[in-house]
C-alpha cells in the first residue's frame, strides 16, 4: 500500500515534499483534479508518505473558543478584500515581524498556487477569493526551512490543506500559525480554463478576480485594467461551483465541514449575521472570525487596534454558513456532469446539469439588456 491507494485523497500534496526519495509525482483525474502518483521502483516503502496524509489519519479539531463578526477600519483596505479585510490584516502584521506568510495566489501561465509571502507588496498576490484548488508543491519545504530559523510563519488555505500542514509539522511548531477557511469545495483549474471563451488568451493578464466584496463575477486584469469581465448572470464556472458540480470527491464526504475546526482561526464571510446588532455596511464585506486555540486568540490580539470587532454566538455563524455543519452533497447532478463532462465537454454538461438555473439566467440577461 502507499499514497496512490488513498481513494479519499484530498490534494493537499503533503506526501510530496515528505517522500525521502522524490518519487511521488502528480496525476490528474477526469475532472482535472490533481492526484499523487508514485513511482514503484523508486519507492522504498518508508510509509512517511501515509504517516503524514491527513486522509489516513485521524485529525485533531478544535471546539471554538469564540466566534467574531469583524472588519477592517480601514474603509478603502476593506474593500480591496473580498470579506472585511481580517486576512490581509493578519497577514501584514506577521510580516512586520520578519514572518512569512503563505496563501494562494494567482500565478503566470493561468496556475493558482500557494506561495511565500515576506513582504507587504507580496501580500497583494493573495488578496481575492479564488474558487479553484491552489497546487501545494514545495510549500511544506519552504515552511519547515522558516521554521528551522525560528521565523514566525502564518498559513492560510482550506481545512484540507491546513490539515496537510499540521500533520507535516506534527502540530508541534509555537511558531507555525494556522487559519482554515471555510470552503465550499475545490473546482480543479481546468474547469476553470475550459469555461473561458478563446478570446481571452489574446490578452497578456497578471491578476484575475471572482468576487469585488460582496459583489460575485469573474474579471482578468492586466494591471489596472480589465481585459475581461464576465458578471454572474452569464457566469457557467460560478454557476457551477455554487451548485456544487464538480469538486473532488473527496469534497462531497469531507470531514473537516463541521462545527470544530482544524486551524488556529477560521475564517470566512459572515452571512447571516444581525444587522440590528452589526452596524456597519455589509456590502463592504464582514468577516466571520473563529478563534479556535490560544495561538489565535494571540493571533487575534494582535490586530485589535485595527479592526472593528463584535462577538457573536456561534449559532449564528452556523446558520448562515452550511459548510459549517455539513459538507455539500454528491447530488445526481454531480454525477450527471461527471458522465457528461468527458463526453460533450463543460458548456453543455453543466447546461444540461442545472437547465432551470441557465433558462433563470437567460432571462436575467435579457433584462438586464433591455434596462
Amino acid at each position: 500500500m502507499n499514497i496512490s491507494t488513498i481513494s479519499n485523497c484530498s490534494g493537499c500534496m503533503a506526501c510530496i515534499d515528505k517522500c525521502p526519495k522524490q518519487c511521488i509525482t502528480v496525476t490528474k483525474g477526469k475532472l482535472g483534479h490533481l492526484f499523487p502518483l508514485v513511482t514503484e521502483n523508486q519507492c522504498v516503502d518508508c510509509g512517511l508518505c501515509l504517516k503524514t496524509c491527513p486522509a489516513n489519519n485521524h485529525s485533531h479539531f478544535l471546539q471554538p473558543l469564540s466566534v467574531w463578526a469583524t472588519w477592517r477600519k480601514d474603509e478603502n483596505k476593506r474593500i480591496e478584500s473580498s470579506s472585511g479585510g481580517l486576512a490581509s490584516v493578519l497577514s501584514e502584521v506577521i510580516i512586520k515581524t520578519n514572518g512569512t506568510v503563505y496563501g494562494c495566489a494567482f500565478a503566470p501561465l493561468f496556475t493558482f498556487k500557494h506561495i511565500r509571502c515576506t513582504s507587504l507588496e507580496q501580500l497583494q498576490l493573495l488578496k481575492g477569493s479564488k474558487y479553484v484548488q491552489s497546487d501545494m508543491r514545495g510549500v511544506y519545504t519552504e515552511i519547515a526551512q522558516d521554521l528551522k530559523v525560528n521565523k514566525q510563519v502564518l498559513f492560510i488555505g482550506t481545512p484540507c490543506q491546513v490539515a496537510g500542514v499540521k500533520h507535516f509539522f506534527e502540530n508541534k511548531d509555537e511558531n507555525l500559525y494556522t487559519i482554515d477557511l471555510i470552503c465550499h469545495g475545490v473546482p480543479s483549474v481546468n474547469m476553470l480554463k475550459e469555461s473561458l471563451p478563446n478570446t481571452i488568451w489574446k490578452h497578456d493578464f497578471d491578476k484575475v478576480e471572482f468576487r469585488a466584496c460582496t459583489k460575485f463575477h469573474f474579471s482578468a486584469k492586466s494591471g489596472i485594467s480589465t481585459v475581461f469581465d464576465r458578471p454572474l448572470h452569464k457566469d457557467l464556472f460560478l454557476k457551477g461551483f455554487f451548485t456544487a458540480l464538480y469538486y473532488r470527491n473527496s469534497c462531497y464526504q469531507c470531514k473537516y465541514a463541521q462545527s470544530k475546526r482544524i486551524g488556529d482561526l477560521t475564517l470566512g464571510d459572515f452571512w447571516g449575521v444581525d444587522k440590528e446588532v452589526v452596524k456597519t455596511d455589509l456590502e463592504k464585506g464582514i468577516s466571520l472570525c473563529m478563534v479556535n486555540t490560544q495561538k489565535g486568540q494571540r493571533l487575534f490580539d494582535f490586530i485589535n487596534k485595527y479592526i472593528e470587532k463584535v462577538e457573536r454566538p456561534i449559532k449564528e455563524a452556523f446558520a448562515g454558513n452550511k459548510q459549517l455543519n455539513h459538507p455539500m452533497p454528491h447530488s445526481l447532478r454531480a454525477k450527471y456532469f461527471s458522465i457528461l463532462y468527458p463526453i460533450i465537454g463543460f458548456k453543455w454538461a453543466v447546461c444540461l446539469s442545472i437547465p432551470e438555473i441557465i433558462i433563470k439566467n437567460l432571462i436575467i440577461g435579457h433584462h438586464y439588456s433591455h434596462q
